[in-house]
């Protein structure tokens, strides 16, 4: 992983849990191999899914540290409004997506998902993206 990377919550999810999917993400921030970006969006669904696990106080709690830490900027998400409406018209995948997928575009970066989800790869096969999208199952060594 290099460059500048949209990260989807789903990503965003393995990093706060430091799962395996998640430690080469992390290894990456830290070693400044990657300037990561998200959306506002994603911050929302990371927050609730902690939530659901942990509470809201410790949901809270992490997602604050996450950005406090400095290695993710977060796109406002106004701003992509209309491209993500444009893709979600075209494309047969989650409005989430189509956010992190546009903020891929407008920072002329990689999509940054957690692992390869059905309805994104059927996309992927029937009309490429515009934009590299990048999976971090395909970036565990077994």
């Amino acid at each position: 992983m290099k460059g500048k990377l949209a990260v989807d919550a789903s990503a965003l999810i393995e990093l706060v849990y430091c799962e395996a999917l998640g430690q080469k993400l992390k290894q990456a921030l830290e070693n400044d191999l990657v300037e990561a970006w998200t959306t506002e969006l994603a911050l929302t669904e990371l927050r609730y899914i902690l939530c659901r696990k942990l509470g809201w106080s410790e949901s809270s709690k992490r997602v604050n540290k996450l950005l406090a830490s400095g290695y993710f900027k977060v796109e406002d998400t106004m701003k992509l409004m209309n491209e993500a409406a444009k893709l979600k018209c075209c494309r047969a995948v989650s409005l989430p997506d189509c956010f992190t997928i546009a903020l891929a575009q407008e920072i002329s970066g990689t999509a940054l998902f957690a692992r390869k989800e059905q309805d994104l790869t059927i996309e992927m096969q029937r009309k490429p993206f515009d934009i590299n999208v990048l999976f971090l199952e395909d970036q565990v060594e077994p």
